[in-house]
């Protein structure tokens, strides 16, 4: 399954995508705040139903972790996972005063560190459009997933923008050097990448638009 992919550069393209996140790092939770409160309110109240205080939680692509450490007072125990050093930096310094159930750790999300069925629940919010390689990140999530874990996956559908939500996307890119990537999925094809990789799509919603931002909760199913 390919997407089509969207840099402002196309040379030493990881590099760049790595320089980005570290470039927005210590900052992140206040742009966030400042840019795109609504949305992650309702990315929150979408995954804050779907988790329980017996769940052991992995967030792939947990940035600086604010989500990871909310969500840790509702569960057993949180990973979260970064491939980026800086996030992972801000994420623990966050942490020192949370209770002693959310861990982070520098990671890629196509190698996932953990066993085999290690989690409950597996989350990611608005990173698999960032990643290098998504068909296998979505099978490492699959991987540590338990059989009928489920996976919370909230991503933008870039595939549906409109151009001036491109052209929008690219200026803030250019914010920081126009270090990123993004893939453009659409709506259809993230739950066809779901089933191909080994879930059951039990719940797929927009729940966003300007651009459209998906929510699919998918069950793993193993063989």
């Amino acid at each position: 399954m390919t997407y089509e992919t969207h840099a402002p550069y196309d040379d030493d393209l990881d590099d760049k995508d790595r320089n980005f996140w570290t470039a927005t790092a210590e900052g992140y939770d206040a742009w966030i705040a400042n840019d795109f409160k609504d949305q992650y309110e309702v990315n929150w109240n979408i995954l804050a139903k779907h988790v329980d205080p017996n769940i052991r939680l992995l967030d792939v692509g947990c940035g600086p972790g604010s989500l990871s450490i909310r969500l840790s007072r509702r569960c057993h125990e949180v990973w979260g996972v970064d491939v980026t050093p800086e996030m992972i930096r801000v994420a623990e310094e966050k942490s020192a005063c949370e209770p002693a159930n959310v861990y982070f750790q520098e990671a890629d999300a196509c190698a996932l560190p953990f066993e085999n069925h290690s989690f409950d629940t597996v989350m990611s919010v608005n990173a698999l459009q960032t990643m290098d390689q998504p068909e296998m990140a979505i099978s490492e999530m699959h991987r540590v997933l338990r059989p009928g874990g489920e996976l919370l996956l909230i991503t933008y559908c870039y595939g549906e923008a409109t151009r001036s939500e491109h052209n929008a996307l690219l200026d803030w890119a250019v914010r920081f050097d126009g270090r990123a990537m993004w893939h453009s999925f659409t709506f259809t094809q993230l739950g066809a990448l779901l089933a191909a990789k080994g879930f059951e799509v039990v719940e797929a919603e927009r729940i966003w638009e300007g651009p459209v931002v998906a929510f699919l909760r998918g069950r793993a199913i193993h063989s």
